[in-house]
């Protein structure tokens, strides 16, 4: 009996250390999967949910399987917010690993000296024509996240029945055809929101007027604006034409008060879903260029805090993230260009059908191989752009204004022009 005793108490005893172990097992096989083991790596974007969060979720899952001592925290961010946020965190010392911005903001911390530059085998895999917009001082301070460049869409049957020709261009092109096709339809040849952001600026970029300061760059200017203030005043523009947003823009031809427009895959996308039959007449051109044949982008990019306590790690999740494989979803995902070179030999890039959304994002791809690279660091743009705008608008609105009296007026401008662009 007592030997029974003994041999149920060491059975019971021997129950209680296996439970134990066990337990110690499962309690540091919890531990050990606890984010607080794996190092925070911060990643900043903005307005990406809830059109690319799946996989950007799975991005993250890949780059924590393939780097288990870290974990990536996203925070999503709304667009107003953006810079606010971005400044303060930037600038302290604890800021976010990398965060996804526009080029004129990333350019303002970098003159901060705020951001880490890359090195040549950084951006490789990218777009070279992108990474050349991101330079500043010869370095370059951010990498092409991805890109947008707007097409021309026309109305093809009312124009082929004006004109034999292929449609313009170059402004001056179509700036020149404009009385035959106005008289012939009776609308507005093209509508362009003008004053809305930094639109005038890059069509005087594009007649190679970048810092204002030469005879060449000033008489270029004094002939731009004269060429829209005759389009304005002849009612070859609309008359809200300094009002107007994008989305009113392509509303007017939606209405068909305009005979083209200059846009995106986005807006040409809301042409297909709510004006079927307009978007049946229409045809896509590349966009209207100036004397130097270049074509405008739009661009985002992703930069990496000086500050930043884990570089290394967030350059291999940029790497991840803009690989050719994830830029091939983010483009399909959202209607945006891939800033991944090999992603744009795709054909998805380059194999288009009939539909004009299709044809309008493989005409962008291709632009991107000729596009405006920024000869001039502009500190102060959008100071710059609120005094090109307001001057416009000046013009346009005097009713009694002259070629004269416009050279006049951009000849007293310049040194304030160059002053703002120089300006520290």
């Amino acid at each position: 009996m007592k030997f029974l005793k003994n041999k149920l108490f060491f059975v019971f005893v021997l129950i209680v250390v296996l439970v134990l172990i066990f337990l110690g097992i499962l309690f540091l096989n919890k531990k050990s999967k606890m984010p607080n083991s794996a190092k925070p790596i911060t990643f900043w974007s903005i307005q990406l949910k809830p059109i690319f969060e799946k996989e950007i979720n799975e991005i993250i899952s890949d780059f924590e399987k393939n780097n288990p001592n870290y974990k990536v925290v996203w925070v999503d961010i709304p667009i107003q917010e953006a810079q606010k946020r971005t400044l303060a965190s930037v600038l302290s010392n604890n800021p976010p690993d990398i965060v996804n911005l526009n080029p004129d903001f990333s350019l303002i911390l970098a003159q901060k000296n705020a951001l880490e530059y890359f090195s040549d085998s950084d951006y490789e895999q990218y777009n070279k024509n992108l990474v050349e917009q991101l330079k500043y001082k010869n370095k370059v301070y951010a990498l092409p996240f991805y890109a947008t460049s707007s097409v021309v869409i026309y109305n093809r049957e009312l124009y082929q029945k004006c004109s034999n020709d292929v449609f313009p261009k170059t402004f001056d092109e179509l700036f020149l055809k404009a009385p035959e096709l106005k008289s012939c339809t009776n609308i507005s040849p093209i509508v362009l929101n003008i004053n809305e952001n930094d639109t005038l600026l890059k069509i005087l970029n594009k007649y190679d007027v970048f810092s204002f300061k030469d005879e060449f760059e000033q008489a270029q200017t004094i002939k731009l604006y004269q060429l829209l203030d005759e389009m304005y005043k002849k009612e070859y523009f609309p008359k809200d034409i300094l009002t107007i947003n994008h989305q009113q823009v392509v509303e007017q031809y939606m209405s068909n008060q305009a005979l083209s427009i200059i846009a995106g895959a986005n807006f040409i996308k809301m042409i297909k879903q709510n004006a079927p039959d307009m978007y049946k007449k229409s045809q896509i051109a590349p966009q209207l260029t100036g004397e130097n044949k270049k074509y405008d982008i739009s661009l985002m990019n992703l930069i990496i805090p000086k500050k930043s306590k884990n570089k290394a790690a967030a350059k291999e999740f940029i790497k991840l993230l803009t690989n050719k494989e994830n830029q091939l979803k983010l483009s399909k995902a959202t209607n945006v260009l891939s800033a991944n070179k090999y992603a744009l030999k795709d054909d998805y890039f380059t194999n288009c059908e009939n539909d004009l959304v299709e044809i309008s994002r493989c005409q962008s791809a291709k632009q991107l191989d000729n596009i405006l690279i920024n000869k001039v660091d502009y500190k102060n743009k959008k100071d710059l752009n609120e005094i090109l705008n307001k001057t416009l608008e000046e013009i346009l609105l005097d009713k009694n204004s002259t070629d004269e009296q416009t050279t006049l007026k951009i000849d007293g401008l310049i040194p304030e022009i160059v002053e703002t662009i120089e300006d520290n």
